[in-house]
């Protein structure tokens, strides 16, 4: 296919909507090819009327194009055109799970286009995705599109949420901000993302966070009130509950300015909270002000388009070439492969050239985003910002590859003043503090550092694991008896000793394990002395001051950390401490190990920071493993001599989204010298 077919700019498009031509064909000169799509997004608040006005805008721009000289045609091959018929779902009232089942199993069904809420868009991904139904979405959650850009069924319109959080930052460096703060609800995927990303974005960016605020429908006034007491120069609002949140500030006499996502804009706001909403500003995602797609539309249809107005139009403009290319091509090509034409021919939209990532066709390279302002009724465009990527190390995935710019810096020479004896033995504490099938990961993350630490040459008798085992034999699982960190993978479940189930233990349990405490309930602990080595491997979830014990309100804390390592360190149970930790805010914990000396820890996250999942798999529905522990696993495998150092640097460059850190470098020793042989061979 040649480009310049698919180059049509948008307001001859539009233009050719809005006019009657004397040199196209009718409707009765054509044989109309019906595809069939399905529309499945949110229909209350006047929501439905834009809708429909936006697609048709889209319809009726190329059915106008196609009817252009065709009047004399000699055969009725050469008549034929394709026409698209919507069948349109209320994204509120249906039955999601049903539905998706339903429309990926349509053989009369070209594609799907909807899912304006995240969690409603992962349970339509879930079902159409492995079906390899197209589905073209504009949720933001970064989730769907790294779950399932595999597929090459996954059409985001609109870049992940992981831009639009760096983007409200950007602002608040605009305005001259020093601290930050986030009210969002990590509960939904649309909050999750943005809770995941700020700490770590804030710091890259230079920005002090004062707190993240996550609430609950029903805690939402008091994290708020929490929130505009901190007084932090901007508060990032995560949420369209904006009376509630406004209340709050206003009572708290707070001077902190308040930037709010993209959920406060739209037809459905205005139609909430009216005259409420008044002044408030933020970041949303919209049209390029080049397309004038905005204009045409307010000229048109007499308002302004609500939220992912812009984005739907372009799914449907690409999706109708797409469907015209594979009527005209063949009809045995997928609709997919059509639409990686029409993706590479970066054919103009309301939102500028729809260009995608030529590696995984998942996510739109760029995204223009509106700074707004709701004055007198009307959002008032007071910037328009693109995204540029300037922070990601590629476009891949909508802005997941981030450059990671804030490594610590290490001296290449030893000042702790540390002597430490001859090494007589190795011990190891395996901890999985999760359970449950979503949970998948925490499990098979600790099981691959098992079967590592035997081939390595440990034995039962020296190793104490801690893990719930209820995946492998799990009702979820087609594998049974199968537990892998990657598809195809080994199977890690085979020849495995597990000492104590996680429901078994209490948080503090692990102190005395740890101290070599043996009692009638604790049988295995770890029988260290100064002269042995003692290796320490978490991962499971994390929360700020506490590792997470399955899910209990009290976990392994910040307190009960410095309890355990200074009693490990005044009982001499070790000689050499290293403690290797996967969860969210896991620094906010290990960094007890601090002034404690022969005790070095590294951590996937900073205090302020979630870990990242990683490898989706789309049979099982779980993360198989997480990026820090995936890097961590690869590099003692490959390289078990690894220095500290360098096991430090691969691991910083390679987990995304949150800054690995070491704790405790002075009172260890140098660890350009220090390297993981003193712990595996």
């Amino acid at each position: 296919m040649e480009r310049n077919k698919w180059l049509i700019g948008l307001l001859a498009l539009l233009l050719m909507a809005c006019n009657d031509h004397d040199d196209v064909a009718s409707d009765e000169q054509i044989e109309w090819q019906v595809r069939k799509v399905a529309v499945v997004l949110p229909m209350n608040h006047e929501q439905q009327q834009h809708w429909e006005q936006t697609i048709e805008m889209a319809v009726n721009g190329v059915n106008e194009i196609q009817k252009q000289n065709i009047l004399n045609k000699p055969n009725e091959k050469e008549r034929q055109r394709v026409k698209m018929e919507f069948e349109w779902y209320d994204e509120e009232e249906v039955n999601m799970e049903e539905l998706a089942e339903k429309l990926a199993q349509r053989d009369d069904l070209s594609a799907v286009i909807g899912g304006k809420y995240s969690a409603d868009a992962a349970i339509l991904a879930a079902s159409l995705c492995p079906a390899h139904k197209p589905f073209f979405t504009i949720a933001t959650t970064e989730e769907l599109t790294r779950a399932y850009a595999s597929t090459g069924s996954l059409w985001a319109m609109v870049e992940s949420d992981i831009t639009q959080c760096e983007i409200l930052l950007s602002r608040a460096l605009y305005y001259g901000a020093k601290t930050v703060s986030l009210l969002a609800d990590r509960e939904t995927l649309y909050g999750k993302t943005f809770v995941e990303w700020f700490g770590f974005q804030a710091e890259e960016l230079g920005l002090e966070v004062k707190g993240i605020h996550d609430f609950r429908p029903e805690t939402l006034a008091e994290e708020s009130r929490k929130a505009a007491e901190e007084n932090a120069d901007v508060v990032i609002c995560v949420s369209k509950e904006i009376e509630t949140i406004e209340e709050a500030f206003k009572r708290a006499n707070s001077h902190s300015r308040r930037l709010y996502s993209d959920t406060a804009y739209g037809a459905d706001v205005l139609d909430l909270f009216g005259a409420k909403a008044e002044g408030i500003e933020g970041i949303t995602f919209g049209a390029s002000p080049e397309s004038g797609f905005d204009i045409l539309y307010e000229i048109r249809y007499g308002q302004q388009p609500t939220l992912g107005a812009a984005q739907i139009y372009d799914a449907v403009v690409m999706l109708y070439w797409a469907l015209i290319d594979q009527f005209s091509v063949s009809d045995n090509e997928s609709l997919n492969s059509s639409l990686k034409k029409i993706a590479d021919a970066h054919i103009a939209g309301a939102c500028g050239p729809i260009a995608f990532d030529r590696n995984v066709y998942t996510t739109v390279l760029s995204t223009t985003y509106y700074h707004y302002l709701l004055y007198q009724g009307r959002y008032i465009i007071l910037d328009y910002i693109s995204s540029t990527g300037s922070h990601r190390i590629d476009a891949t995935l909508g802005a997941w590859n981030w450059k990671t710019q804030l490594m610590q810096e290490f001296k290449d020479e030893d000042d702790s003043g540390l002597t430490y004896p001859d090494l007589d033995q190795k011990w190891a504490l395996l901890v999985a503090g999760s359970n449950g099938w979503s949970n998948y990961r925490h499990q098979a993350d600790a099981l691959q550092m098992y079967q590592i630490l035997r081939q390595q040459g440990y034995d039962d008798d020296h190793i104490v694991f801690i893990m719930e085992d209820d995946i492998a034999n799990n009702v979820s699982n087609p594998q049974t008896g199968i537990v892998q960190v990657r598809p195809n993978g080994d199977n890690l479940y085979q020849n495995i000793v597990i000492d104590y189930r996680t429901s078994q233990l209490e948080p503090s349990d692990i102190k005395h394990i740890l101290c070599g405490e043996q009692s009638e309930k604790l049988p295995a602990v770890i029988h260290a002395d100064k002269d042995d080595n003692v290796l320490v491997f978490w991962s499971g979830h994390g929360a700020p001051g506490q590792m997470v014990w399955l899910d209990r309100e009290d976990g392994f804390t910040t307190q009960l950390a410095k309890e355990t390592f200074e009693a490990m360190h005044q009982g001499q149970k070790y000689r050499k401490l290293l403690c290797l930790t996967e969860a969210c805010y896991s620094g906010s914990v290990m960094s007890a190990v601090e002034g404690i000396p022969g005790i070095l820890a590294i951590t996937a996250a900073n205090p302020y920071e979630t870990s990242k999942a990683d490898i989706y798999n789309t049979d099982l529905h779980v993360w198989m493993t997480n990026r820090f522990t995936a890097t961590l696993h690869d590099c003692i495998i490959n390289s078990p001599e690894i220095p500290l150092r360098d096991l430090y640097y691969r691991l910083f460059i390679n987990t995304v989204g949150s800054h690995v850190t070491l704790y405790n470098v002075g009172g260890y020793g140098n660890i350009y010298q220090e390297s993981m042989k003193e712990f595996l061979k």
